[in-house]
């Protein structure tokens, strides 16, 4: 895995990431976090899989949404719940 973009400033925070996948997919994945105000903070997920042999552009076809959602609303669930936690604790 390698990082292929990092920006770290108290409003915004940008990870991006990169790897081959078994030599057939390149995968990158992007994260931003955008300070709105003390509550609400936006969050932008970009994934993209470029297949590097022909047959896994087939396979592609068949992907869905689904697991890329579910992730999303995993990693929104466990930033509330420790937003939450530190709340309480303070």
């Amino acid at each position: 895995m390698e990082t292929l973009k990092y920006q770290n400033t108290p409003k915004e925070k940008k990870l991006k990431v990169g790897f081959t996948l078994a030599k057939m997919l390149d995968i990158t994945a992007k994260y931003e976090l955008e300070y709105i105000n003390d509550t609400p903070t936006n969050f932008r997920y970009t994934a993209t899989n470029k297949p590097l042999k022909w047959f896994v552009k087939i396979f592609m076809v068949f992907a869905s949404e689904k697991m890329v959602t579910q992730f999303v609303e995993r990693v929104k669930r466990v930033a509330e719940e420790t937003y939450h936690n530190e709340e309480e604790s303070i």
